[in-house]
């Protein structure tokens, strides 16, 4: 294919916050923390900017702004630039920064179609190869296996666009953390481009990375820990899920795209859903059936319907619920870590692609997120056996992101993004990400699937299909 031959290097550098600006810090991992470990391997997100650049302003004026901005970035969000180590002596795992510690900066230049990876057709996932870097990890003979928790690059598409390509490794923080410094390095390289942020813009992304006030009434961490040891997860194999072998893999041959439910569409879909929950139960439903209910039960029948597997088998569907102001004491709504719990909801395959599929659907993620937001900690001890039972004896699916982040709220001083694409290597067939609409919520929501090219036409047709039908 080649596609990813088209992208050439024009330049690697390391990026640090401004010398002597913070403090050497250590950083042991929370709770939460642990689980992503366990169950989330780096993960890649692009942002497509349409903005006409030659390589020689690109090279002596965008370049150079980026890279300043990120120093300052990187002044607050200093742990990033650090290591994630496991010293003999530690409890659990520890990010650690020491003055001079710095990211992976790579510039490029690609002579693929902009438009073309920038839309929202279906388009084939190694085409995206060479957009962003791998986290490599480090061997040091005083501190063993040292990983890295960010790499940029930052790619031209001459005077067609701009591609961002972050890989982010989910250890530090999940991915409402990881929104917080990506919008705080989009104001800093606006303001360097002479579009001044509100003050209160940038302070109210400042992050807090205190974990002083997380409690851990159920003997969580314990847990996690002896579960770590069963993935060979320890201080002597400090081996993590890598980005060995990502969606942009030649080997997946897999397809990526986009799909957007808009906000009539929604509205007709929870009226729908409803109207059926009530003539099937003889009431109303004791959940709150909101556009992320409704919207992901339709998304998660369309993928079913689209792949293979047992009739008589059970589905399941992994929901993330943010618990920052859920905890007690709550959490600064910018704590940057990962703060994350997982309910589940289970339908069997036969009835989740009959005729009530999406009104079930419905129904068990209504009643799971119910659950838990009732108690966000209480099954967490036993979050990662189920995660893991589900995954390896049936099949699990899932949905990242949210709404919520406003990934399109990104703005180097090009405007926002023309299109965003969430690549995660453990994303494998049945996950989706999501996100509001290019950057409008009010104008619906959009999913992005990776499959295989006959699942993506047999997802269309049912996605278009019922949607027309409302």
């Amino acid at each position: 294919m080649g596609y990813f031959h088209t992208v050439k290097v024009l330049e690697q550098c390391k990026i640090s916050p401004p010398s002597g600006s913070v403090p050497n810090t250590t950083l042991p991992l929370a709770f939460f923390d642990l689980a992503a470990l366990c169950v989330d391997p780096p993960i890649h997100c692009l942002y497509f900017y349409g903005h006409q650049s030659s390589t020689t302003h690109f090279m002596d004026s965008i370049v150079p702004d980026m890279k300043h901005s990120l120093s300052l970035t990187l002044q607050h969000f200093f742990p990033l630039a650090g290591h994630l180590t496991w010293p003999p002596k530690a409890t659990v795992p520890e990010i650690v920064y020491v003055d001079g510690d710095s990211v992976s900066f790579t510039v490029a230049q690609s002579d693929f179609s902009f438009d073309h990876l920038s839309g929202y057709h279906a388009r084939e996932a190694v085409e995206f190869s060479g957009l962003t870097s791998q986290l490599l990890p480090l061997s040091s003979a005083t501190t063993g296996i040292q990983y890295p928790l960010l790499a940029l690059q930052v790619t031209l598409f001459p005077d067609s666009g701009i591609c961002v390509g972050l890989t982010m490794s989910h250890a530090p923080g999940d991915g409402m953390a990881w929104s917080q410094i990506t919008r705080y390095w989009g104001l800093a390289c606006s303001s360097l481009r002479g579009e001044a942020p509100a003050p209160s813009l940038l302070s109210d992304l400042l992050p807090s990375f205190d974990r002083s006030t997380i409690i851990d009434p159920h003997g969580i961490q314990e847990s996690f820990l002896k579960y770590m040891k069963k993935v060979n997860i320890t201080q002597q194999s400090f081996n993590l899920p890598s980005t060995a072998t990502t969606p942009t893999d030649p080997s997946h041959v897999k397809l990526i795209a986009t799909y957007v439910i808009d906000l009539p569409h929604i509205e007709k879909l929870k009226k729908w859903v409803l109207s059926r929950i009530i003539e099937k139960n003889k009431e109303e439903p004791s959940f709150k059936l909101t556009s992320l209910v409704v919207t992901c039960a339709f998304v998660w029948v369309c993928l079913i319907k689209a792949m293979e597997g047992n009739d008589d088998s059970r589905e399941h569907f992994i929901i993330p619920a943010d618990c920052r102001t859920r905890m007690d004491p709550p959490l600064p709504v910018t704590y940057f870590g990962n703060c994350l719990s997982y309910s589940f909801a289970t339908v069997n395959k036969n009835d989740l692609v009959g005729e009530d599929g999406i009104v079930l659907a419905a129904e068990s993620m209504g009643n799971a997120i119910k659950t838990i937001l009732e108690d966000v900690l209480a099954n967490a001890p036993n979050m990662l056996e189920v995660h893991f039972e589900m995954a390896e004896k049936e099949r699990l699916s899932g949905v990242s992101a949210t709404p919520r982040m406003k990934l399109y709220d990104v703005n180097f001083g090009w405007g926002n993004p023309k299109k965003i694409e969430t690549i995660s290597s453990s994303a494998g067939y049945g996950w989706l990400t999501m996100c509001e609409y290019g950057g409008h919520a009010n104008k619906g929501i959009e999913f992005g699937v990776a499959l295989k090219k006959h699942q993506i036409d047999v997802f269309t047709s049912v996605f278009e299909d019922f949607l027309s039908s409302l």
